[in-house]
């Protein structure tokens, strides 16, 4: 239907009815992916749900994510007097009709942070940009800003942002550096379960090159065309994430070290060594057997030297069973059991449904244009019945 035809309340109504469908279709496909994600879960699949990042100012780093990039403050806790905030862009619970959001969980540290070089960046994919005046109000820092968006937290940990469809969750991978890609993928293969995801190709063109190059060139060849609106990492970089739809998941992106990275404004020239830093702790993935889940890694081992393994247990204070591993690269990650982790998400102050809320929202609105429908009717019949009465009357006037 034509908008023009609408009145401009009309036109705020049927905007907000297209907002509310949409918020609709997007419970209702979340609920039945979170519903298929635990059925994987307890017959033994993982699901990337958090990482770790120690942070200098966790009041300023908060703000950055929260005020900068729209998330939430999911969770908070003190534990041994050291505070912690979790961030994400919606609950992380995957038993709510919103939830199953990746989370950051920020720990404030007693001592300096260095972040390294190890962790290269945090990726995000969304359908809007948010606006850079607000990330700089948040105490963050604008690195890049051409096609897509490179940013800083206060502690200096480097997020790339590009804007293409939506993601389930705007979380899209992190990116590590590692010394040989191709163990490092094996091991995230075999060891912790994770799929190999093809990377998209870069766009091939032919063109002329050397001498005469103006007047058409002598020699040709093939080029690959640099993509302007994303993040290019090397073409010897590895994808991978658990799950068939990796626009559902979290991923893990392997940078290779004997590769230069250039992109945006972070440039590490090849064979760099690596320093993992002492900031980013390490990457939780839910699993239903945390003890099974070490004892898999130590039978790996055999094969593949380098991993070292930490606490398996029920955490001090918490209850909630994991269990710690490191890799070759120097990367820490964390077992946790699901239903402990359940456990630990506050309730939600509503127990009704969202897509209830939204369904009665969408009743109330389709209720209110209707009713102003109906009166803008009303209105316009009584503006013609009185034009038509007034031009009657001056037509008899004009007799007498």
């Amino acid at each position: 239907e034509d908008v023009n035809v609408y009145s401009e309340d009309q036109q705020i109504l049927l905007a907000e009815k297209a907002v509310l469908d949409t918020s609709i279709d997007f419970l209702e496909e979340n609920q039945e992916f979170l519903k298929q994600q635990v059925t994987d879960i307890r017959d033994g699949g993982r699901f990337i749900q958090h990482m770790v990042l120690k942070v200098n100012d966790l009041d300023k780093e908060v703000k950055f994510w929260t005020k900068g990039y729209g998330m939430k403050v999911v969770r908070q806790r003190t534990v041994n007097g050291v505070r912690t905030a979790f961030v994400a862009n919606s609950p992380e619970s995957l038993q709510t009709e919103e939830g199953g959001s990746f989370a950051l969980e920020l720990v404030e540290s007693k001592n300096p942070v260095n972040v390294g070089n190890g962790l290269a960046y945090i990726q995000l994919r969304v359908g809007d940009t948010p606006r850079l005046s607000e990330i700089l109000k948040a105490n963050g820092r604008v690195d890049f800003a051409y096609g897509w968006l490179q940013t800083r937290s206060p502690t200096g940990y480097r997020i790339n942002l590009y804007v293409e469809k939506a993601r389930r969750d705007p979380f899209e991978c992190i990116a590590l550096r590692v010394k040989n890609v191709d163990q490092a993928a094996d091991y995230y293969q075999n060891c912790l379960g994770m799929r190999k995801v093809e990377m998209k190709e870069r766009e091939k063109y032919v063109d002329a090159f050397g001498p005469l190059y103006g007047l058409g060139g002598l020699f040709k060849k093939e080029f690959e065309r640099d993509d302007m609106l994303t993040p290019r990492p090397p073409k010897e970089s590895v994808y991978l994430t658990y799950g068939k739809n990796e626009n559902n998941t979290m991923g893990v992106l392997l940078l290779p070290q004997n590769k230069d990275l250039n992109i945006g404004a972070l440039e590490i020239s090849k064979n760099t060594p690596i320093d993992v830093g002492n900031g980013f702790s390490k990457l939780a993935i839910l699993s239903n057997d945390v003890y099974k889940e070490k004892a898999t890694m130590e039978s790996y081992k055999n094969n593949n030297a380098g991993l070292t393994y930490g606490f398996t247990g029920e955490v001090p204070g918490i209850g909630t069973k994991v269990s710690v591993f490191t890799d070759a690269d120097g990367y820490s990650g964390v077992w946790v059991d699901y239903d402990d982790f359940e456990k630990e998400q506050p309730k939600p102050s509503k127990p009704t449904s969202l897509v209830e809320e939204f369904e009665e929202a969408m009743a109330q609105a389709n209720s209110e244009l209707k009713a102003l429908r109906e009166k803008e009717k009303k209105d316009a019949e009584a503006e013609e019945y009185e034009a038509l009465g007034d031009a009657v009357r001056g037509e008899g006037y004009a007799n007498v």
